[in-house]
């Protein structure tokens, strides 16, 4: 080990040189961090825009001042920074970093040290910051960061996609995506272009001639969403319909297309005294699934839904 780490604790003086002089008083084994924040306490400077140098080197925040033999009356140059530091989280591989950057940086600068220091791709990176993507042009001092600002950062491929959206067969129009795009996203672009509010939204797309409703969560990528597929927009909206008891009575219900198969299984178990996990509802033949929305049916007002018993329990309710 290096006889500098073993020797006792020295108390003596050294002089740090800014527009002023201030003399601070330190021990031979604090680190240089440990001088940044007397320094910080003193004159107000944040640790992170600190940059000391003595003697030509720069001194590094986890090194002891005793390492670069600062002695007692040392004179240690600061230098005033732009700089901040960051911690940046990569949730796909399971890294948090931390970051000393500059106002004077762009994202793109940043996305280099990432790729460098997380191994991830800059073309695949989207830097996110309180759930606002920050852009490649962007300089860091446009992105109101501060110090210990914390940034994650999502991994995607790059594949660039044009949509096609029929909005209820009056017209459609062409969306330009990322396969990575969330279905709210979509939303969000359909209701900049034409008004309609992304929460009265719901779309759907036809694989294998069945309609499946997408959901906000979902990305086109995760939905086999390909280049020039069609998607299509319903507006939500409430039907009328009856659903019929094993006894033959009528319950008439008032529900939106959004609403689940689920749903209306827990209305109708407040309404009835049937217990769940024995009865499953069928529309027009249909056995119909407990997370798939009425819309998936083509549920019309005015008509019946049923409740039928599952096969099993069915042949022990005969027996």
């Amino acid at each position: 080990m290096d006889s500098r780490h073993q020797q006792q604790s020295e108390h003596y003086k050294i002089y740090v040189k800014m527009t002023k002089t201030l003399a601070l008083d330190v021990n031979s084994t604090d680190t240089v961090d440990q001088i940044k924040s007397k320094i910080g306490s003193i004159e107000g400077i944040d640790k992170s825009q600190q940059a000391l140098f003595f003697a030509g080197n720069h001194l590094e925040n986890d090194n002891r001042i005793a390492d670069y033999d600062i002695t007692t009356n040392s004179c240690v140059d600061l230098y005033v920074t732009d700089g901040m530091q960051i911690s940046v989280s990569i949730p796909s591989v399971g890294k948090t970093i931390k970051l000393n950057v500059t106002n004077s940086q762009s994202v793109a600068d940043v996305k280099a040290v990432i790729e460098q220091k997380g191994g991830v791709p800059l073309g695949e990176q989207i830097l996110m910051c309180a759930g606002r993507q920050l852009e490649d042009h962007q300089m860091l001092s446009q992105c109101g960061l501060s110090n210990g600002q914390a940034l994650h950062v999502l991994v995607c491929p790059t594949g660039n996609l044009r949509v096609l959206v029929d909005i209820g067969g009056r017209k459609t129009i062409n969306l330009d995506v990322k396969c990575w795009y969330t279905v709210a996203d979509v939303k969000l672009l359909i209701e900049t272009l034409e008004g309609s509010p992304a929460c009265t939204q719901v779309l759907s797309t036809e694989i294998g001639g069945d309609t499946i409703v997408l959901k906000d969560t979902d990305t086109l990528h995760s939905q086999h969403v390909k280049n020039n597929d069609i998607l299509t927009l319903h507006m939500d909206r409430t039907v009328q319909f009856f659903v019929r008891t094993l006894e033959g009575k009528t319950l008439t219900m008032m529900q939106n297309l959004s609403d689940t198969t689920k749903d209306i299984m827990k209305k109708i178990e407040e309404r009835l005294p049937i217990k769940p996990g024995i009865y499953r509802l069928c529309y027009r033949g249909h056995a119909m699934s407990l997370e798939d929305p009425l819309l998936k049916y083509k549920v019309e007002s005015d008509t019946t839904i049923h409740i039928c018993l599952i096969g099993e329990v069915k042949g022990k309710q005969k027996g």
